[in-house]
């Protein structure tokens, strides 16, 4: 901006060597972040327009012409044998003329700052000098390097071959004691050779704070030295440095600023001042294995590390207090915060923890370490989640942002089933598996680990039915990564027994069988079918996944040691021989081939409870592999007839009666019967003849009967049994029930007589007795000995007659 100044004229009183202390004023622009103190860190030279506002220093207010600059003391001068980082704000408002940071070890200006103003910033070199138009005119600020923010583009000078970039200024670094920092334009004189030349998208000078950072990387061995800088919304640059420039290892630093005819505000403040705390920190997130992690899945708990460490400076690292700014998505775990190991509880609001250190970090205890547990929520996709650690301490502040990527995880893992031989019927071998990885040849998750991989046999399978038949078959089990996404995989299998055999390739099933004598082929072909057919021939090929069914007409089947038709077959056993494949995938299955007698006999036995014959067997031959039908057999049902003609009754016929098979052996079978406790035949008529009337009472004990009392008992287990009597009426006149005989019928036991009545009384009780007829009439009946008896007492006969009455005999079983 110096081609709008007419004239300058510079005067300058230096009395002695001393410095203007800061001076506070009241601020007229927006607060900046938060920032330290800055009381015996920096002076302000004379001659320079700087003052001090609360925690910030005004290098230039907005006054036309003024030169500002304010630098470290010497107590806290860089030591350049040490990295180290340092944190700042800028405020610049308006566009005239701008600022720099500076390193230098001109001691002088320390005590009198007497800089060219506007486009030089107090430091550069004027643009003539009138002995030497090429040579530095000494108002240069010496042995130093400046990295400067040009709000104001002087295109006619200095800017020169700069950008106009729409007016935002522009970033660069220059050594404005250095001949090589300056260009010598024709007609112009000297010009800034502008280093590492940025143009911000935005204006320098727009009335904003924007952090400025700076890292110092020590001399090396070649005394080298190196600056990483960066300006908020620019990328960061790299100067190196020369120990040679400020000829020392410990230099002076801080900012300069100048206005022309136009002016602007330039304000600095501190997050923390170079070489006054130097400390060290790391932010990092650990999986709940203890692994270090850049990513996870969701709904996971994550370890958050914090490490610091003071590593020296002027000063120890004064009260600091550590706050985290969680992300919205996550949330801290209650109880889980750990302060140098020691369980403590930290202040939670918004969504922030707060922990003070209750002691000053120094270089004898220098470390904090802290950490918490948090765990995201409500995420529902891809997301970064970003955490803020914040050191703040009365003389230095940092702040580390530190990310982890949620992935979401939607995927069910994946596998691949392994073919299995499984025992026909072994339902065990699938339901109570303990490790159910071993029906896969593979399996994964794209997050989960394997052994987070839940494996489960699906529900909901008929299990008994999978394994039933020899062949393929197949199940199911469920895969379940850490975040519940399930995937089912069938697992092929294949059902074996002791029929099977197989190679590295291919199985063979094959069963044995007989053959009759009477139905051995005639011919070699039709051998070949009957073993094709009877053994129930079937082949697969298989491999690591799975067994494929192959035509069963490829095996290669010889007849081995079997008679060769037309030669008949004798009685034995032979082996025919099934193959398929060749060299060591080869299979051979043995198929062994009973010849048997074509007819066999079956035998069929009558038995009794206690399967004692009651007549003799019946034996007839049958053909072998015949199905008979006992029941209309009419051998079988002349026996059966026999039998029930003997009071028997049929208890079991033989469970196959319908459809029994012959079997080369023969057959033998049953029917068992049950015998009978019934009462074989009784009197119809009891006649006890035609009486007179006497005077005396009567009693007739030898009645006439037409049959006898008979009773048939041929039970396996013979039983006591007894014959109950009654009566239908008293004895009576028929048509004329008036005239009756009263307690006339009785009954003579071995214990004593009983009158018969019209209710049912025990008269007589068998003793165990073989088995067979017992007939009571002939063996107790008659006059002296028992049976009934007719008792006719005087008067009782009202009316000559014909008198009767009907007897029911009944008999059962006695306990």
């Amino acid at each position: 901006m110096l081609g709008k100044v007419k004239k300058l004229i510079f005067t300058t009183l230096v009395v002695g060597i001393s410095c203007v202390p800061l001076i506070a004023e009241a601020s007229d622009y927006v607060q900046p972040p938060h920032s330290i103190p800055l009381d015996q860190i920096f002076v302000t030279p004379k001659g320079a327009n700087s003052y001090v506002e609360g925690n910030n220093v005004v290098i230039t207010d907005k006054k036309t012409n003024q030169i500002g600059s304010i630098f470290s003391t010497e107590l806290n001068k860089m030591d350049l044998t040490q990295d180290f980082k340092s944190e700042m704000y800028l405020y610049i408002d308006g566009a005239a003329d701008g600022m720099t940071f500076v390193m230098h070890n001109d001691k002088n200006a320390i005590s009198n700052f007497s800089g060219r103003v506007g486009e030089y910033f107090g430091i550069y070199s004027g643009r003539y000098y009138t002995t030497n138009p090429s040579a530095l005119d000494g108002k240069q600020l010496k042995k130093s390097f400046a990295i400067e923010f040009d709000s104001y583009y002087n295109n006619t000078s200095n800017d020169k071959y700069v950008l106009i970039n729409d007016g935002n200024g522009h970033v660069a670094y220059s050594f404005p004691d250095q001949r090589s920092s300056y260009m010598l334009l024709p007609a112009y004189g000297l010009a800034i050779e502008h280093y590492g030349l940025q143009y911000p998208k935005f204006k320098l000078g727009d009335a904003r704070w924007r952090l400025f950072s700076m890292e110092w990387k020590a001399f090396d061995s070649s005394g080298k030295g190196y600056v990483t800088y960066a300006l908020e919304g620019l990328d960061p640059v790299t100067a190196e440095i020369s120990k040679s420039t400020f000829g020392t290892d410990s230099v002076y630093w801080g900012f300069t600023g100048s206005t022309g005819e136009e002016f602007e505000k330039a304000v600095v403040a501190f997050k923390s001042v170079p070489g006054l705390v130097n400390y060290t920190e790391n932010v990092e997130f650990m999986n709940t294995e203890g692994k270090k992690i850049e990513s996870t899945t969701q709904d996971s708990e994550v370890t958050v590390r914090y490490s610091g460490k003071y590593t020296g400076g002027k000063q120890n690292m004064i009260q600091p207090s550590f706050k985290f700014a969680l992300s919205p998505n996550q949330v801290y775990q209650q109880g889980t915060f750990l302060l140098n190991g020691i369980s403590v509880t930290p202040t939670y609001s918004n969504n922030e923890l707060v922990i003070p250190l209750s002691k000053d970090l120094t270089v004898g205890d220098p470390v904090v370490d802290i950490q918490f547990k948090v765990k995201d929520t409500e995420v529902t996709g891809d997301k970064k989640l970003t955490l803020t650690a914040q050191a703040v301490a009365e003389n230095f502040i940092s702040d580390k942002e530190a990310a982890y990527d949620i992935t979401y995880d939607k995927t069910a893992p994946v596998g691949t089933g392994k073919l299995t031989f499984i025992d026909i019927g072994d339902t065990k071998a699938i339901t109570e598996v303990a490790d159910y990885s071993i029906f896969l040849s593979n399996y994964e998750d794209d997050f989960s680990p394997k052994d987070k991989i839940k494996i489960d046999l699906t529900t909901g399978q008929d299990i008994t039915n999978i394994v039933k038949a020899v062949g393929s078959s197949s199940f199911q089990v469920t895969l379940t990564d850490e975040k519940g996404n399930v995937r089912d995989v069938t697992i092929p299998i294949f059902i074996q027994n002791q029929e099977v055999v197989k190679s590295s390739q291919y199985i063979i099933y094959g069963k044995d069988f007989s053959v009759g004598v009477k139905d051995y082929p005639k011919t070699e072909a039709a051998l070949l079918t009957l073993i094709k057919e009877k053994a129930e021939l079937q082949l697969w090929d298989y491999n690591e996944v799975s067994a494929n069914s192959l035509d069963k007409n490829k095996l290669n089947v010889t007849i081995g040691t079997l008679p060769k038709p037309p030669e008949l077959a004798g009685l034995g056993i032979y082996e025919a021989i099934v193959s398929y494949g060749a060299d060591s995938a080869k299979v051979d299955k043995t198929i062994h081939v009973t010849v048997t007698q074509s007819f066999a006999t079956v035998k069929i036995s009558f038995v009794d409870e206690k399967d004692q014959p009651i007549i003799d067997d019946l034996s007839f031959e049958a053909a072998i592999n015949d199905r008979i039908d006992l029941s209309q057999n009419v051998q079988v049902l002349e026996k059966l007839s026999a039998v029930k003609g003997m009071n028997y009754m049929l208890n079991t016929p033989p469970l196959d009666e319908k459809d029994l098979l012959v079997v080369p052996e023969g057959v033998t079978r049953k029917y068992t019967f049950r015998g009978t406790l019934f009462i074989e035949s009784a009197p119809n008529a009891i006649d006890f003849g035609d009486q007179k009337v006497s005077s005396r009472n009567k009693k007739f004990d030898d009645p006439n009967y037409d049959q006898h009392l008979v009773i048939w008992d041929n039970r396996s287990s013979l039983g006591t049994w007894k014959i109950t009597l009654k009566q239908s009426q008293d004895f009576s006149i028929p048509g004329d029930p008036s005239n009756r005989l009263p307690n006339a019928l009785s009954y003579q036991t071995t214990n004593g007589e009983k009158v018969i009545s019209t209710e049912a009384q025990e008269v007589f009780r068998s003793k165990h007795q073989s088995s067979g007829k017992y007939d009571i009439s002939e063996e107790t009946w008659g006059p002296e000995k028992q049976g009934l008896r007719l008792n006719v007492p005087v008067g009782s006969v009202k009316q000559v007659g014909k008198y009767e009455t009907t007897l029911t005999w009944q008999i059962e079983e006695a306990y």
